[in-house]
């Protein structure tokens, strides 16, 4: 029997070609854009999995109350870690973890630029960050110590490195000033970690350098927890909730655990609130990859039930002679499963074939991992449940013909089975255009963030770290700099100003209210700042050595000065961080942060010693010439540093980086979607062109032109397309605008987006119809209507 029922299913496939090829071919894409959208979602849900107690650690966060704004933030202070475990036994270690920071290490001859943290002693206990050297609960004891990944110990040691008893103890040298030794060498940390570096340095390193943060008023540092076995995130959230108001009264600030798994996934807070964060687009691209097995799985129901009257004749026989409702629709399953199984075969080829070129689109690394059993199987369990969905109406519709139906030959005379597919064209084509309106609503957000002024001229302007003799002797390296060709201006800061993270309340003035805890950003700047940026000022001036030493000198921009009541800002006292000053001008406001968060009042202090970022403008058409020269000058002055710059362009892009995967996802699985779709409707339009050959025929006989008769058999399927647009359009509309919400600032969703989608889902499937329509509408009727 089970012979007979693949030979029969065999036969059918291979007798409808062009029916098994669209449905193969459709149920392949469909299949292996799902697959790709799983291995994304994977590697997305794979952060920080790795770690072997993860269920047991805890990042520290914390609401605070800064004027009318609560913030949630993961910055606190650094004598937290002081009494967490000393005081509240469920805490077994606290890990403090600094900045990310750029560093030049030196061995030798051997030089590299390479990016690391400060991390607490018991950084290698609570993490899963395997040490290949070196004992995880001493590396990180000695101040003057420091760890390395393998990759740099390969960099510094070559590939033999593992062969070596001497590296412990080696000497390596720090931004050509500071001796560290070194203590262990560690796996290379995991692209799904969100604590990513390539060297540890311990965090009384960053202390000593930094003596602010041992204010607890002070926030800068990141920490994590690692609970015991047994304890509850919430109940010691709980315990730990106002500790630091025991500290400092000048906030509110409510201290709480967030579970490790959760820091990638999960980190968008709206006053107080966790309203979703990355597991936001995992959800959109899960239903993404069921729209689009749904959208394949369709098209084989809708050409499975088109073509059932081609079957009645057979259905007829093997019901007469015995064959069961119940097993019929076996065999019409298993004729579907064998569908599925083809299409899961030539899917995973096309996934292997496009592999790379999706890792490279969406900055990834994921692979088939041909050894792990559970991804194959999850693979096959979707192209069996997909081959089910797809098959179950069909089955059911075809196994209940009637003998007496068949004898009749009434079989599709009625309008269910028609309706049915006009309804699942409808149901394709709505998801089609709800994707094709996301794509666009997307690509306007991305063009808008692109082209919008943002007060900061980004463009022509490179940056790099101030460092070495670059910044002990700036003033004579300044002068050579602009004497060379294609160079505009410089300037020093120690923030970028597109991307503001230092920020205080501790901003006081004439007037103020005490209970007023407003947030202030700050930013430290040498001279030019302003000019270099091209930032607009609104009053006054920006720092000049015109006017001497600028040190009690303060520029702000116009939010502040409307935060602090001021209507006329420039000469009015401020006070910041113990130093009396003036408001010597008042900039434009400028966006320096994401544009899903509100312009915030800014504060600009002079102090060149502070700075540590060197921003150079370039003249537009001379970029070539002023690299060529910033080479030359800063190899003059830094032999010993390695020079890496980049485009603040290219930065702010990057800054956006998930949006514009996201939008190039979305792009691409639109269009498969849509080109799945089409393909289920091109079968559909052979299959009715077919089916009305005779009436065609007479039409043309009695005088019919070839538009009309194309108009004819076009027309219920731009119908259909219409419906599904009348369908998707407030569905759109929702999901968009709910989605553009998220930013402070957007593109305005306007009604031209639906129609462009509409008008181009309706052109598209016009243009896949006419084909058919076309060729039966100039098709000889004579040999139409010869008889058989």
């Amino acid at each position: 029997m089970l012979r007979n029922f693949l030979k029969v299913a065999l036969r059918n496939i291979w007798r409808h070609k062009a029916q098994s090829a669209i449905n193969v071919l459709g149920l392949s894409v469909g299949l292996a854009c799902s697959f790709l959208i799983v291995l994304w979602v994977q590697d997305e849900m794979s952060y920080d999995q790795f770690h072997e107690e993860k269920d047991q650690i805890y990042r520290v966060m914390r609401h605070a109350q800064f004027g009318a704004d609560l913030m949630t933030t993961a910055s606190v202070p650094k004598p937290l870690d002081d009494v967490l475990v000393a005081e509240y036994p469920e805490i077994t270690h606290s890990v403090l973890v600094g900045w990310e920071t750029t560093r030049v290490l030196t061995l030798g001859d051997v030089v590299f630029r390479a990016a690391g943290r400060y991390f607490g002693s018991s950084v290698f206990e609570v993490f899963s960050f395997p040490l290949i050297v070196g004992d995880p609960a001493t590396v990180l004891q000695n101040p003057e110590s420091i760890t390395i990944s393998a990759t740099l110990a390969e960099k510094f040691f070559g590939e033999n490195w593992h062969s070596r008893d001497d590296l412990v103890g080696m000497t390596l040298r720090i931004d050509n000033d500071r001796d560290v030794t070194l203590t262990g060498i560690f796996e290379d940390v995991p692209s799904n970690s969100t604590i990513e570096f390539e060297y540890a340095l311990p965090i009384q390193y960053f202390i000593q350098e930094n003596d602010w943060v041992e204010h607890w008023g002070n926030n800068g540092l990141r920490m994590f927890v690692r609970l015991d076995e047994g304890a509850n995130g919430a109940a010691v959230s709980m315990k730990i909730k106002d500790l630091i108001d025991q500290h400092v009264d000048r906030w509110e600030t409510d201290l709480f655990l967030q579970p490790i798994s959760d820091v990638y996934l999960r980190s968008d807070y709206d006053e107080g609130v966790l309203v979703g964060g990355r597991i936001e687009y995992v959800r959109i691209f899960l239903m993404v990859a069921l729209f689009i097995i749904l959208i394949a799985s369709i098209n084989f129901m809708n050409l499975a039930t088109a073509r059932g009257a081609q079957r009645a004749k057979e259905i007829g026989v093997r019901k007469s002679v015995g064959a069961t409702k119940a097993l019929l629709a076996r065999q019409f399953l298993g004729e579907s499963l064998l569908t599925a199984g083809i299409s899961f075969i030539v899917a995973m080829a096309l996934v292997v074939a496009v592999l790379p070129a999706f890792n490279a689109l969406t900055d990834k690394s994921v692979g088939l991992a041909l050894l792990e059993p559970d991804l194959w199987l999850l693979f096959a369990g979707i192209s069996i449940l997909t081959g089910l969905l797809a098959g179950s109406y069909p089955a059911l519709y075809l196994s209940s013909f009637s003998v007496i139906g068949v004898l009749r030959s009434t079989l599709g005379k009625t309008g269910g089975a028609a309706g049915l597919r006009k309804g699942l064209v409808v149901f394709q084509f709505a998801m089609s255009i709800v994707l094709i309106v996301g794509t666009f609503t997307v690509y306007q957000q991305l063009s808008y963030i692109r082209s919008k002024d943002l007060g900061v001229d980004r463009d022509n302007v490179v940056y790099l770290d101030f460092e070495g003799s670059v910044q002990s002797r700036y003033d004579t390296f300044e002068q050579e700099m602009r004497a060379q060709p294609g160079i505009v201006d410089m300037a020093t800061s120690t923030t970028n100003p597109l991307d503001v993270n230092n920020n205080t309340i501790s901003a006081t003035w004439e007037g103020k209210d005490p209970d007023d805890s407003t947030l202030y950003s700050i930013i430290t700047t040498g001279y030019g700042l302003v000019e270099t940026m091209n930032i607009e000022m609104a009053e006054g001036r920006s720092f000049s050595r015109e006017y001497g030493n600028d040190s009690t000198s303060f520029v702000i921009n116009e939010t502040a000065a409307a935060s602090m009541g001021m209507d006329d800002p420039v000469g009015q006292a401020l006070t910041l961080w113990g130093t009396d000053g003036v408001i010597v001008g008042v900039v434009k406001d400028f966006h320096m942060n994401s544009f899903y968060s509100p312009i915030e009042p800014v504060i600009f202090r002079f102090d060149p010693e502070e700075t540590d970022i060197l921003y150079i403008r370039i003249a537009g058409g001379q970029t070539s010439e002023a690299l060529a020269a910033l080479e030359r000058v800063y190899a003059k002055f830094n032999p010993e540093y390695p020079l890496d710059y980049r485009f603040l362009d290219e930065e702010y892009e990057d800054s956006y980086r998930s949006e514009v995967v996201i939008g190039s996802l979305a792009n691409s699985f639109a269009m498969v979607a849509l080109l799945i779709a089409c393909l289920g409707l091109f079968g559909l339009a052979s299959f009715t062109a077919e089916q009305r050959t005779k009436e065609i025929g007479v039409r043309k006989v009695l005088g019919a032109s070839v538009p009309s008769v194309v108009a004819l058999l076009s027309r219920e399927f731009l119908i259909l397309v219409g419906g599904a647009f009348i369908v998707a359009a407030p569905v759109s509309y929702y999901l968009m605008d709910n989605w553009l919400n998220d930013f402070e600032f957007h593109a305005d969703f306007g009604i031209g987006i639906l129609l462009v989608a509409g008008v181009g889902a309706m052109l598209i499937a016009w243009l896949t119809v006419s084909y058919q329509s076309i060729k039966v509408a100039m098709a000889n009727p004579v040999v139409a209507l010869r008889s058989e």
